[in-house]
Order: C-alpha cells, then sequence, then structure tokens
C-alpha cells in the first residue's frame, strides 16, 4: 500500500529539513566549544535552568525523539485522559522534561557535550530514512489532526534552534539570524497561524495579511475559505488585519520568548479580534504569555 500523501501540503515543501538538523546541530556544538566554565551556570530564560540544565534539556529531545521514530518506544505516554487538545498536557509534558533534566545534573559539560555530538548524527540518519511526503506527523499547534513528515521534521529542526537561541541570551549575546536556518524556521512555526484562526469565522475572500522583516524577509497572506485559513500568494477581497514585524519579534512572539515590552513595538492594524489571535498564536504546547 502507497503511504498517504497530500497535494496540498506539498506546494508548500521546504528545503531538507535533515541537512538543516545538521546545520543546526554544528552551531550548537560550536557554541557549546567556546563556553568558560562558569558560562555553564548562567541562568537561562528557561525558569529553573541554567546553561547545562538546557542543554541536558536538548539532550533528552534527542534520546526521545530517536526512542520513538527510530526504536518505537513509547515509554512516556500521558496519562490517561490527558492529551493535546484538553487541559493537563502541558503540565503533564513540563513535568517529565524537569524530572530528566534534574536526573541528568549528575552530567558534566563535557559528557553532555559528547552526547550530543553523538545523538545528531543518529537523528540525521532517522531524519534521511523517513519519507517527507506522508501524511503522517504529528504538530499538534499547526493541525488536530495529520500533517506531512517533513513539517513534523520542521518542528524538530526548529526547537532546536530556539533553545539555541535562549542559550545565546543566556550568555549576553544576540540571536543568530543567518537565513539558511531562521527563514525554515519561520516558515515552520508560520503553520500555527492557520490553525489559530480556524477559531474565527469569517466570509469567504476576508484576508490576514502578515509581514517579516529584515534579516528574514516573508510576506504571507491567510485567506478565509469554507471555514479555513489557508495560505495563498496574494491577499483575498478584503485585508481584516495586518501584523507587521521583524525576525526577531517573529520567532519570539510565536514561541513565548517576546518580552512584555517587546510586545508594544509591534505593528498591528485591524479587526480586533483578529488582532488578538495573531497575538496569541504559538507555535508552541503551552499557554500564550
Amino acid at each position: 500500500m502507497m503511504p498517504p500523501r497530500s497535494p496540498a501540503w506539498d506546494a508548500f515543501r521546504a528545503e531538507d529539513p535533515p541537512t538543516l538538523f545538521s546545520v543546526e546541530r554544528n552551531r550548537l556544538l560550536s557554541l557549546l566549544g567556546d563556553l568558560l566554565p562558569g558560562d555553564w551556570a548562567r541562568p537561562s530564560p528557561c525558569p529553573g535552568w541554567n546553561v547545562l540544565d538546557l542543554c541536558v534539556h536538548l539532550l533528552g529531545d534527542d534520546f526521545g525523539w530517536l526512542a520513538r521514530q527510530r526504536d518505537r518506544h513509547h515509554g512516556t505516554a500521558p496519562p490517561a485522559g490527558v492529551d493535546q487538545i484538553e487541559g493537563g498536557f502541558a503540565t503533564w509534558l513540563d513535568d517529565l522534561q524537569d524530572q530528566w533534566v534534574r536526573a541528568a545534573r549528575r552530567l558534566s559539560p563535557r559528557l553532555v557535550m559528547h552526547l550530543l555530538d553523538w545523538s545528531g548524527p543518529q537523528v540525521f540518519d532517522t531524519l534521511a530514512s523517513q519519507d517527507p511526503t506522508r501524511l503522517d506527523g504529528s504538530v499538534w499547534w499547526a493541525s488536530p489532526g495529520p500533517v506531512p513528515v517533513w513539517l513534523d521534521q520542521l518542528r524538530e529542526v526548529s526547537e532546536r534552534w530556539i533553545h539555541r537561541q535562549q542559550l545565546l541570551q543566556a550568555l549576553g549575546r544576540p540571536s543568530d539570524l543567518r537565513v539558511d536556518l531562521a527563514g525554515p524556521v519561520l516558515d515552520a512555526l508560520r503553520w500555527a497561524y492557520p490553525n489559530r484562526l480556524g477559531l474565527i469565522e469569517r466570509p469567504d475572500g476576508d484576508s490576514v495579511t502578515i509581514r517579516v522583516r529584515g534579516p528574514v524577509e516573508r510576506t504571507w497572506h491567510l485567506v478565509a475559505e469554507g471555514g479555513q485559513w489557508p495560505f495563498r500568494p496574494r491577499p483575498g477581497d478584503r485585508t481584516l488585519a495586518v501584523l507587521d514585524v521583524i525576525t526577531e519579534q517573529a520567532w519570539r512572539l510565536l514561541t513565548n520568548n517576546l518580552a512584555a515590552e517587546g510586545r508594544r513595538d509591534l505593528h498591528v492594524s485591524g479587526d480586533e479580534s483578529i488582532i488578538e489571535a495573531l497575538l496569541q498564536t504559538r507555535a508552541i504546547i503551552g499557554t500564550p504569555k
């Protein structure tokens, strides 16, 4: 039997996620290799975690993903009655991740770097073995139903990229917004918008425009069609709202990393309910802050 595919999704397929993952891992290891002994204890933007803790979390992401995707081992399923749609899942997931980080504090920075260096190629090989066109991926904030594997893979790349930006912030360094990775990351995160706007009914042809300015340049039009808000190359008959952001604001807003004072600098206009939805859209599992 041929694997399920979706021609509609395929039109948006991004560049090769396994290669992007490899580039991201190399940049992470390069960053960690330059750290001074005292840098590992610096507090990170993740409450209660320092730089080493955040690196341990990334290691846990690798191990958990390999267990599920490569080895088909689901040893930490959520309790019965807890899922990603109803309340409780985010809290359970946060607790699970914190348990891992606390248990792994016995590991030294050197061990964590060696393990990340080992797990990176394992993840790359598994990503490369998957059929990116299969319609059996899961990205809850993008769709309650199955999504193409390539989007699931880009979500994994984005997770690592976002945490590296948090590491840079902890170290007092600027975000790494080189377009070779920041572009595909935003192309992945943007899929939270049609899912969130799907809760709002508007007449067919009404549209929303999101503009991202330098260093990543993007313009996205979402047009109401049959109760959904698909991306379209041009705006519809009537533009209801416009969100105009720079790259730094775009990724931070979508991932709960934009401070309150930063939100005051966003350029938004139009329908208040649409604007509220755009500002509350998150490409993570968690409550908007």
